[in-house]
């Protein structure tokens, strides 16, 4: 356990970032991982305020953009919010209780406009070609439920289409009633609430930003060399080299095949240039204020940098690619959880082969309610619960020596969090009720399998385990199983039931997910079925 914890939770980057007002000063979760993580962001989110931040410029003259750079004098960056392009793709289909008058004249004008400029054809041609135009950028809502027009976002599946979060105050618009029309209601944005992309993305963007900056002895030492033999297959991949694919990998991501949406989108806004929230001639977008990272995340966001490559370097299709990102966003999020908690556990348990020292037991979906496997695995899930619960207190009574816990906000958005994204991405069921633990579904099982193992690579099925575990400590058979019943302090009777645990589920869901070759009864290989990497 770390012997001064106020000193550790001060190692920050970027170095001359301060805690935020209000609660975020005594916020226990905050100050322990960083600003922030927050229950209402959704996996889609995540993904789009990483996205985000690399794409955004990060100088007020627009450079630094598509980079994981970082101008150390002003810590921010530029993005756009696309207000124009969210008016004409949702506000049809948004809550007529937050429509304002002031956007219902605007969208009337803007869908002329958008007409006005359209060449050929006769006016119900051209009206055709708009609704077909407004199916088509509603098809890439990433997330709508319950919100207003605005505040909808898209699927980062081109540059054009994200964006920062944007909200409107309907209430306080709506008792003015000076706001008559669109300039007279911009006021009424609000660019800066942080509701939905609520700078978990930006965490995980700063990760590898803290990362990148870093000398590679630096990174070695951090990762901590005793452990470079359970990551030998990362061997080749230096800081440099991770750095510079990466963001050559995103770059192209972002520009593939899926560009024509960024030429439609182009021609859509120029046709509604009126439509925006900028002051007349200032063409560069609000500034943006970024948060902090502990300085301790390096070992994760290593692994996460490599995994996000092997992603981003494979030859799926755009949208296949973000699914799997998306999802390893978050199963980044709960790994970024409970790799910190650990640095400030009691516990001297250590798991050998993984870096993280914890372990997480995974168990067939299926398994019956008397399965040993699923006892494991609930035992497990209980464990980290309890480290998430325990290691808030532990940070508040750092800071807080003579006072009784009362940081309910911290446990929403700390030891809460996981269990919540984990219930959304399918790691953790079941989704109510008890008997909570960890499995595995056929569509993590790809996102583990595209993570670890690079495009065309070919490995043993027990290497797959090995890399599984080294980098999420993912316990599913052999010694990593072992390992982890250990860590778990589960009984010695389950330690036997390891040595013969049924994997076969798993190796069925690798083989129909068509990543599994058996070239004998006693030899199973592992591919990534991408064609060779790019």
């Amino acid at each position: 356990m770390i012997s001064n914890i106020q000193s550790f939770l001060q190692e920050r980057f970027p170095a001359k970032s301060q805690l935020g007002g209000g609660s975020d000063k005594t916020n226990s979760a905050i100050m322990l991982y960083g600003r922030r993580f927050y229950k209402d962001q959704t996996p889609v989110e995540y993904l789009a305020e990483l996205l985000l931040v690399f794409l955004s410029a990060k100088k007020s003259n627009g450079d630094l953009s598509h980079t994981f750079k970082l101008d150390q004098e002003n810590i921010a960056y530029y993005p756009k919010d696309n207000v124009a392009l969210k008016l004409f793709s949702f506000y049809p289909s948004s809550k007529l209780e937050t429509r304002h008058s002031a956007h219902q004249s605007q969208y009337i004008q803007t869908i002329a406009e958008v007409k006005s400029h359209l060449e050929g054809g006769t006016d119900n041609e051209k009206d055709d070609t708009i609704r077909i135009l407004q199916s088509l950028f509603y098809g890439f809502t990433g997330v709508a439920k319950n919100r207003t027009w605005v505040t909808y976002s898209f699927l980062p599946a081109a540059s054009s289409l994200i964006s920062r979060e944007l909200a409107w105050r309907h209430t306080a618009a709506k008792k003015d009633i000076g706001a008559v029309d669109w300039n007279s209601s911009v006021k009424y944005f609000d660019t800066g609430s942080h509701l939905f992309m609520a700078r978990g993305g930006e965490l995980l963007f700063l990760q590898l930003a803290h990362l990148f900056t870093l000398t590679s002895e630096e990174v070695s030492d951090k990762l901590n060399t005793e452990n470079s033999k359970d990551y030998c297959h990362l061997s080749e991949m230096t800081k440099d080299r991770i750095q510079s694919s990466l963001e050559d990998a995103l770059s192209r991501l972002l520009s593939g095949s899926l560009n024509k949406i960024d030429q439609l989108a182009s021609f859509l806004e120029t046709s509604m240039r009126d439509v925006s929230l900028n002051e007349e001639n200032d063409l560069m977008p609000k500034k943006a204020t970024l948060g902090w990272v502990p300085c301790s995340s390096v070992p994760e966001a290593y692994l996460f940098a490599t995994e996000l490559n092997n992603i981003c370097k494979s030859s799926l299709n755009e949208l296949d690619k973000l699914e799997m990102m998306q999802l390893l966003c978050c199963l980044h999020v709960l790994r970024s959880l409970v790799f910190q908690a650990r640095r400030l556990s009691d516990s001297d348990k250590l798991t050998e082969g993984f870096i993280g020292n914890y372990a997480w037991i995974v168990s067939n979906p299926d398994a019956s309610r008397d399965s040993a496997s699923r006892r494991l695995s609930q035992t497990s899930f209980e464990g980290i619960e309890s480290l998430l619960y325990r290691v808030l207190r532990v940070v508040y009574s750092a800071v807080h020596p003579d006072e009784e816990y009362k940081d309910n906000e911290a446990d929403d958005h700390g030891f809460k969090i996981f269990r919540k994204v984990g219930k959304e991405i399918g790691l953790i069921i079941p989704k109510t009720g008890q008997s909570q633990r960890f499995v595995l579904s056929p569509t993590l099982l790809r996102v583990l399998v595209a993570a670890v193992i690079k495009p065309g690579e070919r490995v043993r099925l027990t290497e797959f385990y090995r890399r599984v575990f080294a980098h999420f400590g993912i316990a599913m058979a052999n010694r990593e199983l072992l390992e982890a019943i250990s860590w778990s302090s589960a009984s010695t009777d389950n330690k036997d039931y390891a040595m013969t645990t049924e994997t076969l589920w798993i190796e069925e869901a690798l083989k129909q997910g068509g990543f599994l070759v058996e070239l004998s009864d006693a030899v199973s290989i592992v591919h990534n079925p991408s064609n060779e990497e790019l």
